[in-house]
């Protein structure tokens, strides 16, 4: 075995029986019964494994909600629980922000208005704002100081690459300040308009969208004490009879992050649990289990998380239900919303979520209603894991 896989080795099973030592000190299971509980994951369909068992907290009988263990989606299932119930033909919008936002605008979404975009074509949709042809145009589009603060994102990405928080515009040294208190010349920002930022998440051919920042509703700005959007997801089955949410989490920025993207915990930003029924928040969290920090207060305002209710809540779930008849070949949406002083706003629709802020507190994706949905609608001939949830 090559020395470099060797170690990786050695630093996964390290980890492990770090997982394995917190859990039995926060439960009081033995090391033994975790191993068991593990090996009975492979009985549920989820295909959960080792990690999943740690980071969704599956150690703590007390901490799981409905059927438990059962109810749990792997990662390695995370790709295909969105594959198997959306087809490929239908999830242009969800990948390319300049397709959803001509689609979702023509449907009288309410969606975060677009002011520019960068894009190659000789002619783009009114809806994208104004039309930067080149990046030299793109370069002198950012050198007008009464656009900051101003929010760009590639139109094709995943996790956040490529993002950019413009705080302002420094003329004197044609640079651009960034919210983070970092800053970057424009000639070199404007490389990634062509160049991608990481081929595996960015593709620049696609275009750039700028849009103005979004003033946060007073509630929210109160709490988070930043001015960067803490989005909502909400994660709905999209049958013929309607849209049904199953899941809501509030993905909450924290300085000096300028998205509030989690991945698996490496930005360190904040993930509340919120009621379907009410919008409020009944848990916040940092991290992954079982090194997770559970937060009663904002760590950076010091205001309280619990008991808060979302803004605008009813209205939100409206946007969803409206926006479920204009993708209806996608029966699953994860959407991303900002809750702004002028309402709810989409962000974006998402095909293919990170299922892991929606498990981390408790409740697991593959409900009951949830499996039945998938072996309904789910295509079992690409992916025959669906009989055996």
């Amino acid at each position: 075995m090559p020395s470099e896989l060797l170690r990786g080795r050695i630093k996964q099973f390290e980890e492990y029986r770090r997982f394995a030592k917190l859990a039995r000190e926060q439960t009081g299971k033995s090391v033994a019964r975790q191993a068991i509980e593990i090996h009975g994951l492979r009985n549920h369909g989820g295909a959960c494994g080792v990690s999943d068992y740690y980071w969704f907290k599956l150690y703590d009988d007390a901490y799981l909600y409905g059927e438990g263990r059962r109810d749990f989606l792997g990662w390695r299932l995370q790709t295909d629980f969105s594959l198997a119930l959306n087809p490929r033909n239908a999830v242009l919008p969800a990948w390319d922000k300049c397709v959803f936002a001509q689609l979702a605008t023509a449907a009288g979404l309410p969606i975060v208005p677009v002011h520019a975009c960068f894009h190659p074509s000789k002619s783009v949709s009114g809806v994208l704002g104004e039309h930067l042809h080149t990046p030299r145009a793109v370069g002198e589009y950012l050198r007008n100081p009464s656009l900051y603060p101003l929010f760009g994102k590639p139109a094709y990405s995943q996790q956040g690459y490529g993002s950019v928080y413009f705080a302002g515009y420094d003329s004197a040294r044609d640079r651009l300040n960034l919210l983070n208190g970092d800053s970057i010349a424009i000639d070199d920002f404007t490389q990634r308009l062509t160049k991608s930022v990481d081929e595996r998440y960015h593709r620049p051919e696609c275009g750039f969208v700028f849009q103005r920042a979004l003033v946060l509703a007073p509630e929210i700005q109160e709490i988070s004490g930043w001015t960067a959007i803490c989005g909502v997801r909400i994660i709905c089955l999209n049958g013929p009879n309607g849209v049904k949410p199953i899941r809501a989490i509030w993905k909450i920025a924290v300085p000096p992050n300028h998205v509030d993207n989690f991945s698996l915990g490496k930005y360190g930003n904040l993930l509340a649990d919120i009621d379907l029924d009410g919008g409020e928040v009944s848990r916040c969290i940092r991290g992954l289990w079982p090194y997770t920090e559970v937060h009663a207060t904002h760590p950076a305002s010091g205001r309280s998380m619990l008991g808060f209710k979302v803004p605008g809540w009813g209205r939100l779930l409206e946007i969803c239900e409206e926006a479920g008849k204009v993708f209806p070949l996608m029966k699953i949406h994860h959407w991303d919303f900002a809750i702004t002083d002028q309402g709810p706003l989409i962000l974006e629709l998402n095909d293919i979520g990170s299922t892991e802020i929606a498990q981390v507190h408790g409740r697991g994706l593959l409900s009951k209603e949830t499996r039945e949905f998938l072996k309904r609608f789910g295509n079992r001939n690409l992916f025959p894991w669906i009989s055996a949830i």
